[in-house]
């Protein structure tokens, strides 16, 4: 069985997920969710109640609709932190890119690693470069 490449010695705090990246081995952890918590929509309601009771002396009853806004965004939120937690910054590895179009994920792969290269070159291309 093969080993993974980096072994973390410290844990993660509230991890949501753990796993390995399915390209590199890398041991990975996740702190955010995709999902919302009960938290997450206590916030919403209360949210909900502040800005209805300001809107409503324009709007009456339908101030309190803002609901359905405040819930969409807080969604965005709470999934574009996911999102940007899942890549691996050991190999670019994408899982939920990976899950949509794999073609975009290998070009993505593919970018990280020759922006890796023109940012930090190989010991045996600077030692080249000395003599």
């Amino acid at each position: 069985m093969k080993q993974p490449l980096v072994n973390r010695v410290y844990k993660y705090k509230n991890k949501s997920r753990n796993f390995f990246c399915p390209l590199c081995r890398t041991e990975r952890n996740v702190n955010a969710s995709p999902r919302l918590t009960k938290k997450n929509h206590f916030q919403i309601i209360l949210c909900t109640i502040v800005l209805g009771s300001m809107l409503y002396p324009f709007f009456g009853v339908e101030s309190f609709v803002v609901y359905f806004a405040l819930w969409g965004g807080f969604e965005l939120a709470i999934r574009s932190d996911f999102k940007k937690q899942v890549p691996c910054n050991h190999c670019g590895f994408d899982a939920t890119l990976y899950k949509r179009d794999v073609r975009v994920a290998r070009q993505k792969v593919a970018e990280f690693w020759a922006q890796k290269q023109t940012v930090t070159p190989s010991v045996s291309a600077s030692s080249a470069k000395r003599t």
